[in-house]
């Protein structure tokens, strides 16, 4: 539930990334709900098979790769092979299937409900602007509904971690001793170079140019501005001083010593969340984060050095998280 949780929360970093506030039109929420493939949803399947065939849902970058590495070491063979010796046990798998096809519906969903927000975001931001563009006679003729469909879905595959354009070479490095879950940083680092050159050609567009701005905007909220708040917000919201932080920093275990924490103080004893684990922007916010713990972490060294040191660990981190 925890990460069912999180997982949905996060993905909100998607819209904001894009320049849509999350939650922000209630209209669009509601329609990313309807359309959504779970019990109790499923009020507009038609809208929901138009996405699938446009290549906007159902390409949810983890869950797929989990399923391939299911089938690298043939999971339901070998279980299948294992009941056929045990009374009963085919029975549990039924049920155990059961169990692991609700959750895969669920965490899709979870990540299919952005992406139908950011496309509807899209659509309707789209539309508004050629409606304009007409009227300001910067274009004679606006896009049909369909091509404008067709646009939006296209800034979706391309902004959007999508399993679909996950490379072979990043798809088969699953295989190797290195990691099993190289796909979805790699997505990450495509989306993000995507929704700044698309930023970018927004600005350069007559059409577009507001739209481009807003993204830029939202961009670099999202990167850096959003951990740095947290962790600053939370630090004056628990009365947590520097050294304090510095001191935690130096018990927190490896896989947490440079992510962005959030500290917390509660009668006398110290709490902290890893916040980078939640953030599916970590890879791109890594830098930030590690200079700040670096930072936190040698208060008696200059600031610029500890910068220079921050940099210099974000870096490597990041090129052994690609595999270079």
């Amino acid at each position: 539930p925890f990460t069912h949780a999180r997982n949905f929360i996060s993905a909100a970093a998607f819209a904001a990334a894009n320049g849509f506030v999350p939650f922000g039109n209630t209209s669009d929420v509601k329609r990313a709900f309807d359309a959504l493939q779970l019990k109790g949803f499923r009020k507009d399947n038609e809208f929901y098979q138009e996405l699938l065939e446009l290549g906007v849902v159902n390409s949810q970058v983890q869950v797929r790769q989990v399923m391939d590495l299911m089938e690298d070491v043939k999971f339901g063979e070998v279980l299948n092979k294992v009941g056929a010796d045990y009374n009963g046990f085919n029975t549990f798998m039924k049920g155990l299937k059961k169990i692991q096809k609700g959750a895969q519906d669920a965490y899709t969903a979870e990540d299919d409900v952005w992406r139908i927000f950011n496309f509807a975001g899209y659509f309707n931001q789209l539309s508004k602007n050629y409606s304009n563009a007409v009227n300001a006679n910067i274009i004679k003729e606006a896009p049909t509904k369909l091509e404008i469909m067709r646009e939006a879905a296209s800034r979706v595959r391309q902004t959007i971690p999508n399993y679909a354009y996950v490379s072979d070479f990043v798809k088969g490095s699953r295989r190797s001793p290195l990691g099993n879950f190289v796909a979805f940083p790699a997505e990450i680092m495509r989306t993000v170079a995507n929704t700044t050159k698309q930023a970018l050609d927004d600005i350069a567009s007559p059409v577009h140019q507001t739209m481009g701005y807003r993204t830029l905007i939202g961009q670099g909220l999202t990167y850096t501005t959003i951990p740095i708040a947290t962790y600053e917000a939370a630090r004056a919201l628990y009365g947590v001083l520097r050294p304090e932080v510095t001191a935690m920093r130096e018990m927190l275990p490896e896989w947490s010593a440079d992510s962005t924490i959030i500290p917390i103080k509660r009668d006398g004893k110290y709490y902290y969340v890893d916040f980078s684990h939640g953030f599916f922007y970590d890879t791109v916010s890594q830098i930030p984060a590690t200079v700040i713990s670096q930072v936190d972490r040698n208060e008696q060294e200059p600031v610029l050095t500890g910068v220079a040191k921050g940099i210099f660990n974000a870096v490597g981190q990041l090129l052994s998280l690609i595999h270079i």
